[in-house]
């Protein structure tokens, strides 16, 4: 890298700044129009310095030999004394224009005297004598200038290319032309403006010459005009128009930033997945915690129903309780009406089943049975003798119900309370 530091590749060179030699009378038409090149002259030089032969002195001595020559030739006197007057005519108009000088606009002009420089004059009509000489015309106007840099090094070792605009004006014509002339001054500022270039280039990474381009670089002003200086030049103003690496090393970069775009684009789109998968997750188990609260919620009320229940059942338990209980108590108290009622319902349930011969009722006892038997048959016979063929007459009746003194006893009442309730459900089933 130091052998590429040390020897860059060398930059094309070509002359932007011209002097011309011209007559002093065209100098405002070379100073306005450019050359075959495209440049237009910093400084004219005329021809001749001194202005001791014009047009009309010329003419003053053309007029005068043409009329003594008419004058022999015809033998008229009067050629001769025509010629003599326009002669001193044209000679009063040359000697006139010794003294009065036309310095073109937009130039200064540098007198000398005997050859050493004495001032400076701008343009217009100016008196000067004829000894006082024009050496040069030197224009006022700023003159731009295109630096162009090529295989600078940066600080990470890349060649670069830039190119930089420099406007100048020549501030002290005298010091101008008398210490460099203007294709030298076009070589030494174009150097001294690459050096600095070249320095600051040296100073930054590739990735940040594009940051340059269209600053005004005015930190390189001091160091191009310790240069310029020295010649009566000044930089108006210092433009990068270009600044960057070869073309490859942009490419390479342009595909390393791509590659970064679409590395961060995936890492947006995996994070985004991540997201909605996440809120996937969420939701599903916010679904499964209200499927779950509401089986909870479904699981309260059935508990709270079977509990519900359970109170009821406990609570129809102690009204049943209470219920035989007072049953209990009442038949304690009237054995009789017990009876009574008991011998009603066997009398009923006999009436139910007198017209079904199909049914079959358990009571208990062989007493029992027989005792319901009679009763049916008492029901089913008239109380009248009835007389059959063959046989004699027999009268049926109903058996007296059972007394007291015949084996009722109290603890007998739960059995026959329960031989009751039997017989209502064989009623209802026969029904």
């Amino acid at each position: 890298m130091a052998e590429e530091r040390a020897e860059p590749a060398p930059t094309p060179t070509y002359s932007q700044l011209t002097q011309r030699r011209v007559p002093l009378h065209e100098a405002a038409e070379v100073l306005s129009q450019p050359d075959a090149a495209g440049r237009i002259p910093i400084v004219v030089i005329p021809q001749r310095l001194y202005r001791f032969l014009n047009p009309a002195i010329i003419g003053a001595g053309a007029v005068l030999i043409a009329g003594l020559l008419l004058a022999t030739l015809f033998d008229a006197a009067f050629l001769t004394v025509l010629g003599i007057v326009l002669a001193a005519v044209l000679l009063v108009l040359g000697i006139i224009l010794w003294f009065f000088v036309q310095i073109p606009e937009g130039v200064n002009a540098l007198l000398a005297r005997s050859g050493r420089y004495q001032k400076t004059i701008g343009a217009g009509l100016h008196l000067l004598p004829p000894y006082i000489a024009i050496t040069h015309l030197v224009t006022r106007r700023e003159i731009p200038f295109d630096v162009p840099i090529v295989a600078a090094i940066t600080t990470d070792d890349v060649r670069a290319e830039a190119d930089m605009l420099v406007t100048f004006a020549i501030t002290e014509p005298e010091r101008f032309v008398h210490q460099i002339s203007a294709p030298d001054y076009d070589q030494v500022f174009q150097a001294a403006c690459q050096e600095a270039m070249r320095a600051m280039i040296r100073s930054l990474p590739a990735d940040k010459l594009s940051d340059l381009v269209g600053r005004h670089a005015e930190e390189l002003r001091a160091q191009i005009d310790e240069v310029v200086a020295t010649y009566g030049a000044a930089i108006r103003r210092i433009l990068i128009t270009h600044a960057q690496p070869p073309a490859e090393f942009v490419r390479t970069q342009e595909e390393r930033q791509l590659a970064i775009l679409l590395r961060s684009e995936q890492v947006e789109k995996q994070s985004l997945a991540q997201r909605r998968q996440a809120d996937a997750e969420d939701l599903a188990r916010q679904q499964m915690l209200a499927r779950a609260d509401r089986e909870r919620r479904a699981l309260e009320a059935q508990l709270e129903h079977i509990v519900t229940q359970r109170r009821i059942v406990e609570e129809e338990a102690t009204i049943e309780d209470e219920r035989l209980t007072r049953l209990e108590e009442r038949l304690r108290h009237h054995p009789l009406a017990a009876r009574w009622d008991w011998e009603r319902a066997q009398l009923e349930v006999a009436r139910a089943l007198a017209g079904n011969t199909r049914a079959i009722l358990q009571v208990g006892s062989a007493g029992e049975i027989a005792r319901a038997l009679v009763m049916r048959d008492g029901l089913l016979e008239p109380r009248e003798p009835v007389t059959s063929a063959g046989t004699d007459s027999v009268t049926r009746s109903i058996p007296p119900a059972p007394t007291w003194q015949e084996g009722l006893h109290l603890p007998d009442f739960p059995e026959l309370a329960h031989t009751v309730a039997h017989q209502d459900d064989a009623m209802r089933q026969a029904g």
